[in-house]
């Protein structure tokens, strides 16, 4: 099974330009890369923060964009999301009992949860008491199955003080109902725009750099809270009790000088 990961968007309305770069160009390459290479993948996962600000014009873009993308997709929401306005941009993806943009898909592999994190007009992360319960519903639904979970905000923390400020609150009652769970195989959340793999309660996770701009390591290396970094993807492959996962540095790939 091959799954592909992209994330961190910041898509701003056409022509405008966020940080110096152009959102919608950027994704637009990396879209191309993965329809040129990876047109095969079962279905691709896009994990947040699709837009800057949660604009009609930017969910419209990429509505457009998708029509004549390969892949089958599935959208999710980050902090920087409007939920009201996505919902009219996508109606069909449709949402849980309680109104949440999460949803679960069963496969012969195993099962997919896709995690509705936003809290409102702030960048942390929440869980609250509804999406908990329909989350431990669907883990005892599928008890016995394998998992795999998608979210935005990661429940732990990454190293790096400015994201682990903002990551989801409460983050033991997220862990306390996960635990019931015992064949979690990897979480994959955006929101850090860096490449990082780290065991959390013994379950792997990745992230992602998003495909407009990064989040330094060490904020004093470029003097501020962004940078310009090489946008990634991710390759997800799956086979029997074996999860890889490949990055695709797709905008800075280059054959090399063999002269």
């Amino acid at each position: 099974m091959k799954i592909i990961h992209i994330t961190d968007f910041h898509l701003v309305p056409p022509g405008e330009r966020l940080w110096g770069l152009d959102p919608c160009d950027r994704l637009d390459r990396c879209l191309n890369d993965i329809a040129r290479w990876h047109g095969d993948a079962d279905f691709c996962v896009m994990s947040g923060d699709l837009t800057n600000r949660g604009s009609q014009a930017a969910y419209g873009w990429i509505r457009e964009r998708l029509e004549g993308f390969p892949l089958e997709t599935i959208l999710m929401i980050g902090n920087h999301d409007s939920r009201e306005n996505f919902i009219a941009a996508f109606p069909e993806t449709g949402t849980d009992r309680n109104g949440f943009v999460q949803s679960v898909r069963d496969t012969e592999h195993g099962v997919f949860l896709f995690l509705d994190t936003v809290k409102g007009p702030v960048s942390e992360g929440e869980y609250c008491e509804q999406r908990l319960a329909w989350f431990a519903d669907e883990l005892a639904r599928v008890k016995g199955k394998p998992v795999w979970i998608f979210m935005h905000h990661p429940p732990f923390d990454v190293g790096i003080s400015y994201m682990d400020r903002i990551k989801l609150e409460e983050p033991k009652k997220f862990a306390d109902v996960l635990s019931a769970h015992g064949d979690v195989r990897h979480i994959f959340f955006g929101h850090i725009h860096r490449a990082a793999m780290l065991s959390w309660r013994g379950i792997p996770c990745t992230s992602l750099p998003g495909t407009n701009h990064q989040v330094p390591l060490i904020s004093e290396s470029v003097g501020g809270v962004y940078s310009v970094e090489p946008p990634m993807y991710g390759v997800i492959l799956i086979d029997g009790d074996q999860t890889i996962v490949h990055f695709e540095a797709c905008l800075d790939r280059s054959p090399v000088d063999t002269s």
